[in-house]
């Protein structure tokens, strides 16, 4: 039996994917590319990996538009799309497929991503995931990656943890939904993906945004790749408030419940170690690193994260759900978070030009204004520090 997967979202993370669920045989992936449409479906698109090698390649079908999907059942529809909600929100952009599956699988950045489409479909299964990869999409049909991938995928059963977890209400049963998760893991591992199924993905989803609102904003705002960023010459600079940005971001997810057990402390300087194994100098590379081919070399050289190349092209970012979530969170909980704020704000006035220049986008300031008035309002607070935070953590020298 084959398995219908509708990938909507035909970047470097739909490409990818979407080539390893077919590697598994059991699944037939229909893509929707909206900008690279043409050239995909008249060339396919080529994949260049250190993990997975290189390979020229078409999915099953390629459609220009959700409309155009909207004429069979899958059992999962994949998400691979940016999440932008001050611009085209997930259920408008899913529209016409909202009915033709009973699973919606969200390979998205940022926190809070789930709850909006959850209450759109309460009957529905939303597995959310967490994904650790270089890749970009180049030339618009040429993947390249390098050998980083892993991800984490577990069923949506609400944000918050501890006394304000409030559990999602859903009409699918728990067994059903968790064969879903079961299945989707079992089909990417079969393709080779390093894919793991948990029973709480929102410490991984808290995890995986420790090193993007970190790092993403980082070389967003210096205008440079993550190689450059990571030179031992800028090292000085980048280490100090990466480290401090990050324990704002621990802070604030200790006060919405995620504990020591769930996202430790030693998670900090634990991404700042990968980060310079990946992108750092030489000196810093892992043994893995430093026996891999020049081609390799020169895909991780390049990496730029996603934010970064939106920058760049003056497109709409995924600011909102990256940055602009904590700050809600952290002012929801009375905490300070300064380095966040200046991030989000600086930006904040980059993505309003964006969105602007959005023909098609229909630009919500909404959040955004509410945010800053958050922002701009006195942060000073009685409330005790959130149970766990870690507080007078010893500098970490690199």
């Amino acid at each position: 039996m084959v398995d219908d997967v509708l990938i909507v979202g035909f970047g470097a993370v739909g490409v990818l994917y979407g080539w390893i669920l077919e590697q598994s045989k059991g699944v037939r992936v229909t893509a929707v590319a909206r900008s690279n449409y043409q050239i995909i479906q008249d060339q396919g698109v080529q994949l260049e990996s250190a993990k997975f090698g290189k390979h020229n390649w078409k999915p099953y079908r390629t459609l220009h538009d959700t409309h155009q999907a909207a004429d069979r059942d899958y059992k999962y529809i994949i998400c691979t799309f940016k999440h932008l909600p001050d611009v085209h929100p997930t259920e408008e952009i899913l529209g016409p497929c909202l009915h033709r599956s009973n699973c919606f699988v969200l390979l998205q950045n940022g926190l809070g991503i789930e709850e909006p489409l959850q209450s759109v479909l309460p009957n529905a299964t939303i597995i959310s995931g967490a994904i650790w990869i270089g890749a970009n999409l180049r030339d618009s049909r040429r993947v390249v990656h390098n050998d980083l991938e892993r991800l984490v995928i577990g069923r949506f059963k609400g944000e918050l943890r501890g006394p304000n977890h409030q559990p999602v209400l859903s009409n699918m049963p728990e067994r059903e939904a968790d064969v879903l998760v079961h299945d989707l893991a079992t089909l990417l591992r079969e393709g080779g993906s390093q894919t793991q199924d948990v029973p709480d993905i929102q410490p991984f989803r808290w995890k995986k945004n420790l090193w993007n609102a970190t790092f993403s904003t980082l070389a967003t705002l210096a205008g440079e790749p993550m190689s450059e960023l990571m030179r031992d010459d800028n090292l000085q600079f980048v280490i100090p408030i990466a480290r401090r940005t990050m324990l704002e971001i621990l802070f604030t997810a200790r006060a919405v419940g995620i504990s020591e057990d769930d996202l430790p402390a030693t998670a900090v300087d634990e991404q700042l170690t990968i980060t310079l194994q990946q992108f750092g100098s030489i000196l810093h590379a892992d043994e893995k690193r430093k026996g891999e081919n020049e081609e390799a070399a020169a895909g991780r050289a390049g990496f730029k994260p996603s934010m970064l190349i939106d920058y760049e092209h003056s497109r709409p970012m995924e600011l909102q759900c990256i940055l602009g979530s904590m700050v809600q969170r952290a002012r929801e909980f009375g905490l300070e978070t300064p380095r966040l704020d200046l991030a989000y704000s600086v930006l904040s006035v980059k993505q309003r030009g964006f969105i602007e220049k959005t023909s098609s986008a229909k630009p919500s300031s909404e959040m955004t204004d509410a945010l800053a008035q958050r922002i701009a309002r006195s942060r000073f607070t009685d409330s005790p520090v959130p149970s766990g935070t870690p507080l007078n953590l010893p500098t970490k020298k690199y």
